[in-house]
């Protein structure tokens, strides 16, 4: 159902549960976006876990944050009980959930927070006030629109028009450290620095192979005289050290070095980046840094970099976009795709610029 008359009348103060995972967070920014806009004196107030919670730090539409850290300061009953009582200190007007979790709503509903909108899923439409039907894919196709069609069909916002591209912002203090950093690594000039995202936290399913990472690496280095600085978390640091291993050059490894932060500030002085379908490309891409995003299991019609200096490739199989987290066959989507077609991608976003 799309519910008659705005969901949110003049609220003062906004709850906004963010979404857990790092690419859906980057993807519901417009949405964030156009909260901002339709309530531009609002506080709006984002409720985020510890591993996304820097994506929003200066970022235009929040006012500020509460990290709901559940291995920490909200540990188990006592920890969330602790968070419920922040939550009703702070007298919220409402709650925007965009993550769609029985958990989140609960969240809401035991803060007494008056009016609690969101998608009617897993069962957690007696905890809403105002319960949103989940509209099917068809009606907003990529996942971007997902989170604007939760405010139009609240009736908060009128029909949006579609994203072309979604922006993040850095300090100008984080651009130093970057410059900085880069310079310590003996990278500063006028260098071609190529980033690569060879990991993907859903699953292996999501991954190129490391040798095919590690043979592109070889070929960017001497077909564009470049510099490849692979990233990743700290539990993928094996993976990258896997890549460099099998590179006939030398990579500079940061995977599990940095921050999210410094990740996005080291990432913006990429000319190129290659990536999986992950959050880190959806990262990348915000930053609007050029990316060849590299697709298997999943539907780039559904999760694809929003921007204008982007490439997809993948591998068309009959069993591709299955969703899966590992692959219970062969791999052909991934196995399939040679370096040399990802090659000519990077080759050609390169040279537009």
């Amino acid at each position: 159902m799309i519910v008659r008359g705005s969901a949110l009348v003049n609220p003062g103060k906004i709850m906004v549960r963010a979404t857990n995972w790092i690419g859906d967070a980057v993807l519901s920014l417009p949405a964030l976006e156009a909260l901002r806009k339709r309530f531009p004196e609002a506080e709006l107030v984002v409720v985020s876990k510890p591993w996304v919670s820097e994506l929003y730090e200066g970022h235009p539409a929040v006012s500020r944050q509460i990290v709901y850290d559940r291995t920490g300061e909200h540990r188990g009953v006592r920890g969330f009980r602790k968070l419920i009582g922040q939550l009703k200190a702070e007298a919220f007007d409402a709650a925007v959930l965009l993550q769609n979790a029985f958990h989140a709503a609960w969240m809401a509903w035991r803060a007494r927070i008056p009016t609690r909108l969101g998608y009617e899923r897993h069962g957690r439409e007696l905890l809403l006030t105002h319960p949103v039907q989940p509209p099917p894919r068809a009606a907003y196709g990529h996942q971007v629109n997902y989170y604007l069609e939760l405010l139009f069909r609240a009736g908060v916002i009128s029909k949006p028009q579609p994203v072309e591209e979604i922006r993040l912002v850095l300090s100008p203090a984080e651009k130093t450290w970057a410059a900085e950093r880069l310079e310590a690594l003996a990278l500063r000039g006028p260098r071609f620095l190529v980033g690569l995202c060879p990991g993907a936290s859903f699953g292996p399913a999501k991954r190129w192979p490391p040798e095919s990472f590690a043979d592109l690496s070889d070929r960017l280095v001497e077909g564009l005289h470049a510099d490849i600085l692979i990233f990743g978390s700290a539990a993928e640091a094996p993976l990258a050290e896997g890549i460099a291993r099998e590179m006939q050059h030398t990579p500079t490894i940061l995977a599990g070095k940095t921050t999210l932060r410094q990740f996005m500030a080291l990432i913006s002085c990429c000319q190129l980046v290659v990536s999986n379908d992950s959050g880190p490309m959806h990262v990348a891409t915000a930053l609007g840094v050029p990316v060849v995003a590299v697709f298997g299991s999943t539907d780039e019609r559904a999760t694809g970099p929003v921007g204008q200096r982007v490439r997809v490739v993948k591998h068309h199989v009959p069993c591709s976009p299955c969703g899966l987290r590992e692959c219970p066959i062969d791999f052909r989507c991934m196995m399939g795709l040679e370096v040399a077609e990802v090659y000519r991608a990077a080759l050609e976003l390169a040279k537009a610029g």
